[in-house]
């Protein structure tokens, strides 16, 4: 059996630098990583994988990236990309990078490697660095982010449905409606979803109470200072994350106030966290597995790789009511 030292022998090259070629990491020349592939090809290293792509320009592997998303959005993603890569006799290879480039970049490295079959980014901008580190036969789409640019994406229309579920609560008799926003820097998830919100309470002649958190539920807490301070009535939160929804309502029951006779929560998402959390959380449902599939459905088919708008839906459960006089 050929071994990582064979490989590095006829290519002239450390053991080191043969790994560091096959991962997709830094560190060599083009040269070098030519020499390095075409050793794998001649000496048919790990030819059930790599030797295969390196011969037929693609392997049975779809990447599927959560640069900074949560553990609850990101299973939900990943459970419909396994199915529908499962059906066709892909393989998923799961990169969790956090928000670091250098992480994010190493495993595009990688896929591009490993001539992957197309790559899907959850909660991600497609970038042009990207797309040169996996080159131009390698397809790459974003799920669960709404950008109209271009860009091949999976998504819900985020300013629509957040300004539906702005419009349940004021059905519900709310007027004193506070927002814990997204991250502002994030233009392509948390911006919609607050200008769906501002629509439809100055539609209603209200004035909109805003914070701003990061999605996570760290941000919760904070979030729910800073809006009662705003308004110390606030009669309702809608929160754009199940995460800081989950940690808004317990929050509010630690400092007595009850869900949902004194404060009304809504989430985004329909995550586990939404049902992992008492009262169960009322929250906008985007089709996360469902979005999974159709990312996956769409690389491989190489084609109408454009935006791809789904359904949303309001879920009603106990974190919310009409207010009590």
């Amino acid at each position: 059996m050929t071994t990582i030292r064979d490989v590095a022998k006829d290519a002239g090259v450390s053991a080191a630098t043969v790994s560091r070629v096959v991962n997709g990491l830094l560190g060599y020349s083009e040269e070098t990583r030519q020499r390095v592939e075409e050793a794998v090809l001649r000496l048919n290293y790990e030819t059930d994988f790599m030797a295969r792509g390196l011969k037929t320009r693609q392997t049975s592997v779809i990447g599927l990236l959560a640069p900074m998303v949560s553990d609850a959005l990101a299973s939900e993603v990943m459970r419909g990309v396994e199915e529908a890569a499962r059906e066709h006799g892909y393989a998923v290879m799961l990169g969790r990078t956090g928000s670091q480039s250098v992480f994010i970049d190493g495993y595009l490295r990688t896929l591009r490697t490993y001539r992957a079959a197309g790559v899907i980014l959850i909660s991600a901008v497609i970038t042009q660095e990207m797309r040169q580190l996996l080159g131009p036969n390698i397809p790459v789409i974003s799920v669960a982010i709404s950008d109209r640019s271009g860009p091949p994406s999976v998504s819900i229309d985020d300013e629509r449905a957040a300004y539906d579920a702005t419009r349940h609560l004021l059905s519900l008799g709310h007027q004193r409606i506070g927002l814990l926003a997204g991250d502002p820097t994030s233009i392509y998830v948390a911006h919609p979803r607050q200008r769906g919100y501002e629509r439809a309470m100055s539609e209603a002649g209200r004035t909109p109470v805003v914070a701003h958190g990061t999605f996570f539920y760290d941000s919760g807490a904070p979030g729910l200072d800073d809006l009662l301070r705003q308004e110390p009535n606030l009669t309702a939160v809608f929160a754009v994350s199940d995460e800081m929804a989950a940690a808004v309502v317990n929050e509010l029951q630690e400092r007595g106030r009850r869900v949902p006779d004194d404060v009304s929560v809504l989430g985004f998402d329909n995550t586990s966290t939404s049902q992992h959390v008492h009262p169960p959380l009322s929250t906008v449902a985007q089709p996360l597995e469902d979005m999974g599939k159709t990312a996956v459905n769409k690389i491989l088919r190489a084609r109408d790789l454009g935006p791809r708008i789904m359904p949303h839906s309001i879920i009603s459960r106990g974190s919310t009511s009409p207010p009590h006089q």
